[in-house]
């Protein structure tokens, strides 16, 4: 999918999108929470071609909620490509509490785990207004032996069971009960800890973008005001007059092609950098 992405290949990514969608309950084995980010992602960028925005929503919420930090390579999608804004609008709805299913408790079958979108839940709760994957996974092998794509919390009844007399839900002290923040915890899968690494966004990329284009946009400017003292050269009655707009004319033009250069460069800057390390970092692709 990815591939045909940057190809502009549509058919191939819409069909892969469909089958990836339509297979994810047969994953055999439980994988890292960064690798379920990305397959819903894809699978969010299927339905948006398909014009289901809502899905697409839906899928892009649950892959924001594992990686929230994520943005799109501009190898994968321009600046000013749309499925950007869709995506970026769900960053806001995407990370939520989990809410909990009262009054139950999970009923976890004898030598497994319950796998929620890659981390163990510990309590039946899950972030809700989005598809979720739980697997029911091996213990001694890591095999799954079951997997469903289920909607917000409704886990299966075959694994709820009425919670014990016992069991209290603490009161917060703002009139809300506290959400089990624990229900999707972090383990170590196949013998290595797992530790995935969020992408920050350099403080000075915004600005960089926005100087940029506003750099542009003042070359455009000066070039505009440039055809006017052109107009003013030719109308010239004198010859002190035709030098004068001459001089003024060509100096207008200069200065909005090189304010033009630099607010392309200072934009591509801050498109280019990354959150690795201070400093712009430029990159190529052979």
């Amino acid at each position: 999918m990815t591939a045909a992405l940057r190809s502009l290949d549509e058919t191939t990514f819409r069909a892969t999108g469909a089958q990836m969608e339509a297979r994810l309950p047969c994953i055999g084995k439980k994988l890292p929470a960064a690798v379920y980010a990305n397959i819903y992602r894809y699978i969010g960028a299927y339905h948006y071609l398909d014009k289901d925005y809502q899905a697409a929503g839906r899928w892009f919420r649950t892959a924001l909620e594992l990686d929230p930090n994520f943005d799109w390579d501009v190898n994968d999608l321009g600046p000013g490509h749309p499925l950007r804004g869709h995506f970026d609008a769900q960053r806001n709805v995407a990370v939520v509490d989990p809410e909990a299913r009262d009054g139950f408790e999970l009923n976890v079958p004898a030598g497994s785990q319950l796998i929620l979108d890659g981390r163990v839940l510990k309590a039946p709760a899950a972030t809700v207004n989005r598809p979720h994957l739980l697997q029911v996974v091996a213990t001694a092998d890591g095999t799954v032996r079951q997997a469903f794509v289920i909607e917000g919390n409704e886990l299966p009844d075959a694994f709820l069971k009425a919670a014990s007399a016992t069991d209290t839900v603490a009161d917060s002290g703002n009139g809300r009960r506290n959400r089990n923040t624990e229900a999707l915890g972090e383990e170590v899968i196949d013998g290595f800890r797992v530790v995935t690494l969020q992408r920050v966004r350099p403080p000075a990329k915004t600005p960089l973008m926005v100087a940029g284009s506003a750099g542009v946009l003042v070359g455009a400017g000066l070039y505009a005001v440039s055809y006017m003292t052109h107009q003013e050269f030719q109308a010239a009655s004198t010859t002190d007059d035709m030098l004068r707009y001459q001089s003024l004319t060509n100096a207008l033009v200069v200065g909005s092609g090189a304010m033009v250069a630099v607010g392309v460069g200072v934009g591509y800057a801050g498109v280019m950098m990354d959150g690795g390390s201070p400093g712009v970092v430029f990159g190529g692709r052979f």
